[in-house]
């Protein structure tokens, strides 16, 4: 109780600055762990929306690690790009879970919640804070827990664990005409993995080998 964030951008600057990125024509990436950074976020990037009108700027907020129920239906609605890290979400009882309390537990990290209402979901590591390993972030979203009791599950299926970490993450930079899909005239970027990942129990899918490894059609690593 009464345990607040401290926020880096008030309310009104951060809109400010927001309409005046959007008017130029860039994408805005803003770190934002709390629900008020959140709403903040969020409040910025409609503000620019209203002052310069819709477009696809792919806005965007890392970590969302807690979010106000009724800001979830505006991602979707104001097309801002939620990108989570997989192995920042609780997996037991921590300083961080004591700082959200019970009472919003459900709202922390939630994943499922936001793209069962339309976000566009991504996926990465947070390097250096946690490791990159991408396996190990894929079992991670797949096998996540809820730390209390009670609280909803917010673990996507593998295919769209599998997207969050590619195609999503591909569209996230306006490179979706490039990479993070398996196709012609794509640039090739592939993982050949040892074994397969649909077969792969999930508490073991971090140790499945990497065979082989190509950028731009060229082979970079072979087992």
């Amino acid at each position: 109780p009464g345990h607040r964030g401290t926020p880096i951008f008030d309310a009104a600057g951060f809109a400010e600055a927001a309409v005046e990125i959007d008017r130029r024509g860039m994408q805005i990436t803003v770190h934002a762990i709390g629900d008020a950074a959140v709403r903040i976020a969020l409040d910025g990037y409609e503000a620019a929306r209203k002052s310069n009108g819709a477009r696809d700027s792919r806005h965007r907020i890392e970590h969302v690690e807690m979010v106000h129920p009724s800001d979830i239906p505006r991602f979707a609605g104001l097309g801002v790009i939620a990108s989570f890290q997989p192995l920042h979400a609780p997996q037991g009882e921590s300083p961080t879970t004591r700082g959200i309390g019970p009472d919003r537990a459900q709202h922390a990290y939630a994943w499922a919640a936001l793209h069962l209402a339309g976000a566009p979901v991504a996926f990465s590591s947070d390097w250096p804070i946690v490791p990159v390993d991408p396996l190990l972030g894929i079992q991670t979203a797949l096998t996540r827990q809820p730390h209390l009791p009670g609280l909803p599950d917010q673990r996507l299926p593998l295919i769209d664990v599998l997207k969050a970490f590619t195609c999503n993450g591909a569209h996230a930079g306006f490179m979706e005409d490039r990479t993070g899909k398996v196709r012609a005239g794509m640039l090739a970027d592939l993982v050949l993995l040892s074994g397969d990942i649909e077969a792969t129990p999930l508490d073991e899918i971090a140790g499945l080998g990497i065979a082989m490894t190509l950028c731009d059609g060229r082979i970079t690593h072979a087992a």
